[in-house]
């Protein structure tokens, strides 16, 4: 029994509308892509929003996702939904790795912090704790050594030098995305290599 709702001729005249401008931004039409960005680019901000609650962040993946729309918009199968859903569920999904990601780098950024703390202890810790910490610090080395020169440099910048990712992008000369996807591959490699050392 087929229980779909039929459209209204409005409805059905917008689907069609998204329908042909996702075709053309596939093959590169700019002014599709500024139709479709402003017809939904409220609703997508307003998706990211709602998992982020945090506008700075939201401001990122909007951007990551208007890109990957780019990109990505030949990959789009009508069968799976309309183009609106589309999108909007390729929104969630980049807004709920930018959480993961930030999880990863809370857990790493908590290790780094281990690591510079080595050798600071503020009250008499068992041979054990040292030796657990030393081992810890060792690794954590041992995978920064592992990292792209670029990655290692920004990541050492970031998270061992305490700068923000802005100034490490005006100390290194480079644009801030450019470092902000170095670091997070970085992180992201890092993750890879300690994750099992550590467990």
């Amino acid at each position: 029994m087929n229980t779909t709702i039929p459209l209204t001729p409005e409805a059905e005249a917008s689907l069609k509308e998204d329908l042909m401008l996702l075709q053309r931004i596939a093959q590169k039409d700019s002014a599709s892509f500024q139709a479709l960005y402003r017809k939904y680019s409220g609703l997508i901000f307003t998706a990211i929003s709602n998992v982020l609650n945090d506008h700075h962040d939201a401001e990122d993946v909007m951007q990551e996702v208007l890109v990957q729309l780019w990109n990505k918009a030949h990959l789009y199968e009508p069968r799976k939904g309309k183009p609106l859903t589309w999108i909007t569920t390729m929104a969630r999904n980049r807004a709920i790795d930018r959480i993961r990601s930030k999880q990863r780098r809370s857990r790493l950024n908590d290790d780094f912090e281990s690591e510079n703390k080595t050798d600071q202890f503020e009250f008499e810790d068992s041979s054990a704790d040292i030796c657990e910490v030393k081992e810890r610090s060792r690794i954590i080395r041992s995978a920064v050594s592992k990292l792209t020169p670029d990655q290692k440099e920004a990541v050492v910048l970031a998270y061992f030098s305490g700068l923000t990712q802005a100034e490490v992008a005006e100390k290194l000369n480079e644009p801030l995305g450019t470092v902000k996807a170095r670091i997070r591959r970085g992180v992201n490699r890092l993750e890879t290599l300690v994750r099992p050392a550590l467990s």
